[in-house]
């Protein structure tokens, strides 16, 4: 019995070692398996640092070309805000010498549109009185009481009422075309060099040869000295005996004159003077049909173009607006003794 006590007990130890031995086994198998899992753990890290160091320093040679650009164009940018702030100042000095004449100009619109107002109807006034020319006059009028409107004034309305009624006054006048008749008598002007003389342009009559003639040598050499003799001296039948023989030198003077007489009608017509307008023309068609030919083309329509301008009447009222313009300028004075 205790031979089975000594034998059981000395089996149990044998048994714990071995059993030990394979937990030791175990462990060292364990460990190590977690230490190749470390050390591939560990190598991947740093695999991966080390691509992520590269990558950094990429990143920090990339910022520091960019810093230098932003570096550079912070300066430029500071250079340019110094340029701007230099201008900025500039421009708000001129802003206030502007604003103070912009103060004066507005404390003195009034006298400024009253002397504008004056110029145009003082323009209109003399395009009246000394040409005539209505359309000028009403063109001015018209700006003048559009100055007016602008200003607004209730104190200057009386003004407007002068002017507009000037304004209807004008529009009611007669239209004279004096563009048109001005063309028209350039027209005839311009055709006088091919006007042909009457003395110039008489039909001549050739002999006839009769069959009696014909025949026979002598009659032949008889009837072509004839017609030699005919045709150095040649005898012209003039229906106007009064009708002078114009030399060369004369023609010459009498187209002059011709060409004179009507630009004398133009300005006549341009001043509106009916008097010497018709006058002209009354002289200008007597002289074509005294010493032109009637039969030529060119002569029949300067005479025709000559009497529709005779029933052009050119002539009208001289329209008076001196009373207004003194109204503006006592407006005027007023307002500047006003200020002062």
């Amino acid at each position: 019995m205790t031979t089975e006590l000594t034998t059981s007990v000395t089996t149990k130890p044998s048994k714990l070692y071995k059993l030990f031995g394979w937990l030791s086994i175990i462990a060292f198998i364990g460990t190590f398996s977690l230490w190749l899992q470390y050390r591939h753990d560990d190598l991947q890290l740093r695999r991966d640092l080390a691509t992520r160091l590269n990558q950094a320093d990429r990143v920090v040679k990339q910022s520091q070309g960019e810093n230098a650009q932003i570096q550079e164009a912070i300066k430029e940018a500071n250079h340019r805000i110094t340029t701007l702030e230099s201008q900025l100042a500039d421009s708000q000095s001129q802003q206030i010498v502007l604003q103070s004449m912009y103060q004066e100009l507005a404390r003195n619109r009034d006298d400024w549109i009253l002397a504008e107002v004056e110029q145009l109807v003082d323009a209109a006034n003399q395009q009246l009185q000394l040409t005539g020319n209505v359309q000028s006059a009403l063109s001015a009028l018209q700006s003048a009481d559009m100055r007016l409107q602008k200003l607004n004034k209730p104190s200057l309305l009386f003004l407007r009422k002068a002017i507009n009624q000037d304004i209807d006054r004008l529009r009611a006048v007669p239209f004279v075309d004096t563009t048109g008749i001005s063309k028209h008598i350039d027209e005839v002007a311009a055709s006088i060099d091919l006007l042909p003389l009457a003395s110039d342009t008489r039909p001549v009559k050739k002999p006839s040869l009769t069959e009696q003639n014909k025949s026979g040598a002598l009659s032949r050499i008889g009837q072509e000295l004839l017609i030699e003799l005919t045709k150095s001296v040649q005898i012209k039948r003039i229906d106007t005996p009064e009708l002078p023989l114009l030399s060369p030198e004369q023609s010459f003077f009498l187209r002059e004159n011709l060409r004179l007489r009507l630009v004398s009608a133009r300005l006549g017509a341009l001043s509106h003077n009916n008097i010497t307008y018709e006058a002209d023309l009354n002289t200008a068609e007597e002289w074509i049909k005294h010493y032109f030919d009637l039969a030529s083309p060119v002569v029949k329509n300067d005479l025709q173009i000559i009497q529709q301008l005779r029933h052009a009447p050119v002539n009208m009222s001289v329209q008076d607006i001196s009373a207004t313009l003194d109204a503006v300028r006592r407006a005027r004075s007023q307002k500047e003794g006003g200020h002062r």
